[in-house]
């Protein structure tokens, strides 16, 4: 009798055991990988320089923006005065610029110096990505480039010494200034002696009245950009 009840109750083991789940595991590693992308191109214009021949230039200036001076030449953008730039990045930032030195200095004669507003320039934006136009900074959402010194890019702004921020995200919620050259493309049109600006106002003499009155020599200074991450 023993062994014929051991009989069954192996069978019901067996039948539980059988009817178990089998399962079987692996596994997949997933990453993401984030190389950050943060390049400024200089297509055009990495040397500028303003000759003063005549009187009307010492009184109206040159620039490269026919609307502000009568000395600018025939064509209503001269790429004499004309700097050409893109920005790629995978991240909102920021370039912050500036003259290396607090004003021009004379290659004939180191003392000889000139004032760094007399040069000027202003902001045309022909990429994909858009100026602030509410005023503030971030004021309207769908916008993402700030220009502080240059009113958001609507006013000539003076040189100054750097470090100063001239472009930047425009702090939106839910659009960055990030992308690649066609979002960002800017165009710096030089000017000097025109008396311009607002916000960030060029010398309000020009060159002919400025007292002392410069003194004729080749003055030079090196401007500083410099693109990062805005944080």
């Amino acid at each position: 009798m023993k062994k014929l009840l051991l009989i069954p109750v192996a069978l019901l083991i067996f039948q539980i055991s059988f009817g178990q789940a089998v399962r079987d595991r692996n596994v997949i590693p997933v990453a993401v990988n984030l190389n950050q992308v943060l390049r400024m191109t200089i297509s055009n214009g990495g040397n500028i320089e303003f000759t003063f021949n005549t009187i009307d230039q010492y009184k109206l200036g040159i620039s490269g923006d026919q609307a502000t001076s009568a000395s600018a030449g025939v064509a209503a953008s001269d790429p004499m005065y004309v700097t050409d730039f893109v920005v790629a990045s995978s991240t909102r930032w920021n370039i912050t610029y500036g003259a290396e030195q607090a004003t021009f200095i004379g290659t004939d004669n180191p003392a000889n110096t000139l004032l760094l507003d007399n040069v000027g320039f202003s902001i045309v934006n022909n990429g994909v990505h858009v100026f602030e136009t509410g005023g503030a900074q971030g004021t309207t959402a769908a916008e993402e480039l700030w220009s502080a010194p240059t009113a958001s890019a609507t006013e000539v702004a003076a040189l100054q010494q750097y470090p100063v921020v001239i472009i930047e995200d425009n702090n939106s919620a839910t659009q960055a200034n990030a992308g690649d050259e066609t979002d960002n493309s800017f165009q710096f049109v030089w000017r000097c002696g025109t008396i311009e600006g607002v916000t960030t106002p060029m010398n309000a003499q020009n060159l002919i009245d400025q007292q002392p009155s410069p003194t004729p020599d080749r003055y030079v200074i090196n401007v500083l950009f410099d693109l990062s991450i805005d944080n």
